[in-house]
């Protein structure tokens, strides 16, 4: 895939994902759904805890890959576009129980997301990524992490759908 290409599907992610959450009420957004759901706030508040380093590491320490630039999104998305698989969020990236304000959220998520795109826009998105190596498979590429950042708000897009019923 071209680098435009995986800009153009993270642009999409961002797209869906405030429309996804611009979708419930600020009432609807702190209501649980359904036994052992997030609230959609707590979902969102989980993309931005997961997605808010990613500047700092785009800033950090890199150094050119001597693999395909690729090789890993594969597997991203079979991780997060399985959506018959339930994944348990590391304590580090778990929202907390207090109300979310959809405007805030819905704003910070924007904003960290172009700062991600103005980042990548100025950086060889070849290199790797060395000051998080990504649980379980090491470093990634900057193409690689715009795969995990799509994806994983696909994963989440498809659960906030899910939940509209329930709230509606």
């Amino acid at each position: 895939m071209t680098t435009q290409s995986y800009i153009s599907e993270f642009n999409q992610s961002t797209t869906e994902l405030l429309d996804a959450l611009g979708h419930f009420s600020q009432e609807q957004l702190n209501r649980v759904p359904f036994a052992g759901s997030w609230t959609p706030g707590q979902v969102g508040q989980h993309l931005l805890i997961s997605e808010s380093g990613v500047p700092e590491l785009l800033r950090g320490n890199t150094r050119p890959t001597d693999r395909n630039p690729e090789a890993l999104a594969p597997a991203l998305r079979s991780i997060f576009l399985d959506f018959t698989t339930k994944f348990e969020a590391m304590e580090s990236i778990r929202p907390d129980d207090s109300p979310k304000d959809r405007e805030q959220l819905m704003q910070a998520l924007k904003s960290n997301r172009e700062d991600i795109l103005q980042l990548v826009a100025g950086t060889d998105p070849n290199l790797l990524l060395l000051d998080f190596p990504f649980p379980q498979l090491g470093e990634l590429t900057i193409r690689e992490w715009l795969t995990f950042l799509t994806v994983h708000s696909r994963r989440h897009i498809h659960q906030l759908k899910k939940m509209v019923p329930f709230l509606d």
